[in-house]
């Protein structure tokens, strides 16, 4: 054996070790889920929506914590894939397709069918089958589409003024939604805001270029007459609206090998009658497990790509191997590797992610400020406030630096400072906003 094949077949080994315990946390995070959505036990934690507390206590989504109650719900009523997932002969992907279709009748024919197929064609074979009769939808199922519809990444190139206004829009609608919403269900939001305000007979493109040609102007005579102001003329029409409380809420919603380590699962604690709090000490465990597997496995991971070792095991692609040979989506490789390149920017923020004090929803959101100088920085406002404090935080000084310009420091601001948007303030003293966010209202 090659001394490359030799490394490359310890990095896999170590890599499948560290996707099977973290499908094992994962399998612990639904067995306690279950008992706290049953009972929204959340509420009595202080948490009003399970996506608070999933993201602040957990670090995770809300839809991770209702998937994994769902597959937990699911083993129970098919000991035969439950007992050949503690085994480790499937993985969490094909136990979860199983839990689709699979009842306890026909659980070892469709057994028989995960294990002598792939994962790519056992989806296939479960999306034509008829689900049994009684079994609740998967939380996270066609989790590539948006409404029925394929899921498209799309990318504007925009001058920095605009991205700071889209940043603005996307505070508003969120706040008017009462919760943080993704980039398409704000824009659905802020597009039918839009339509509702279009005056009879002018498309919506003559109307943002007249509004743009005017406030253009506006900011010319104001300039020119020294004045600290800017406010709308009469008649004017705004581009984007400025407050979206109108907007009604209620329309917002929110391949493992025997080298792989058989699950030993402690008692399970009846979820009917188990106390709020040791839910939560039990899903925060299991959440901690999970964020200790996940560095891991992005690390393991981007040697496997750096160096192409996938190739020696006959797959032609990344996708295909995280698929067939780890069993975990490729959603989540990517997003794992996205993760890991980003610690290669600083020491300090390596270490919180590796070691777990920086769970996943907190690293995600400081990966578009993070960088050397400011990196410890950072890590330490992520142990301080809240994830929605964090986030907010981050754009603000994400907007201040497409206002001001790239002098603008991407450093957090004060603790605890009011944060004035920058888009929000006068053009003579956005600057001043900027530097010393605390002392404007």
């Amino acid at each position: 054996m090659s001394e490359r094949r030799r490394v490359a077949t310890q990095i896999d080994i170590e890599l499948r070790v560290a996707c099977r315990m973290e499908a094992a946390a994962r399998r612990e995070l639904g067995d306690a889920a279950r008992g706290l959505l049953r009972r929204r036990a959340y509420r009595r934690l202080g948490f009003v929506r399970l996506s608070d507390y999933a993201r602040e206590r957990l670090g995770v989504s809300a839809r991770t914590v209702e998937e994994a109650a769902w597959v937990a719900t699911r083993l129970d009523a098919l000991p035969a894939v439950a007992t050949a997932f503690d085994r480790s002969d499937i993985s969490w992907t094909r136990a979860r397709a199983l839990c689709k279709v699979a009842s306890p009748e026909n659980a070892g024919h469709w057994l028989a069918l995960a294990r002598q197929s792939s994962v790519e064609d056992f989806a296939r074979l479960v999306k034509t089958a008829r689900a049994p009769r009684d079994v609740p939808a998967d939380p996270d199922d066609d989790a590539d589409q948006l409404d029925g519809e394929p899921a498209l990444r799309l990318r504007f190139a925009c001058p920095a003024r605009l991205r700071a206004l889209w940043r603005r829009a996307l505070e508003l609608a969120s706040r008017a939604a009462g919760k943080p919403l993704s980039d398409w269900r704000a824009a659905e939001i802020i597009a039918a805001e839009g339509f509702s305000g279009r005056p009879a007979g002018a498309s919506l493109g003559e109307r943002a270029l007249l509004a743009s040609i005017r406030r253009a102007a506006r900011e010319r005579r104001s300039m020119d007459k020294g004045s600290v102001t800017d406010q709308p003329a009469a008649g004017d029409t705004a581009v984007i609206p400025g407050e979206l409380a109108a907007v009604d809420a209620a329309v917002i919603s929110e391949a493992p090998t025997a080298t792989a380590p058989a699950i030993t699962r402690p008692p399970l604690v009846p979820p009917t009658h188990a106390d709020p709090f040791a839910l939560d000490a039990r899903l925060a465990a299991a959440a901690r497990a999970i964020g200790t597997n996940e560095p891991q496995i992005g690390r393991l991971l981007r040697i496997v790509v750096g160096h192409r070792f996938y190739r020696l095991w006959g797959f032609p692609s990344v996708d295909a191997y995280v698929r067939e040979r780890l069993g975990i989506s490729t959603r989540k490789a990517w997003a794992l590797l996205k993760l890991e390149k980003a610690t290669l920017r600083s020491d300090a923020f390596a270490r919180a992610y590796h070691d777990g004090t920086l769970p996943w929803a907190r690293a995600l959101a400081l990966l578009p400020v993070v960088d050397r100088e400011n990196a410890a920085a950072w890590v330490g406002r992520a142990e301080t406030v809240t994830v929605r404090r964090l986030c907010d935080e981050v754009s603000w000084v994400l907007q201040a630096r497409d206002t001001v310009g790239p002098d603008m420091s991407l450093d957090p601001p004060p603790l605890d400072s009011h944060l004035t948007f920058p888009i929000d303030a006068p053009p003579a003293t956005r600057r001043l906003t900027m530097l010393s966010p605390g002392l404007h209202p």
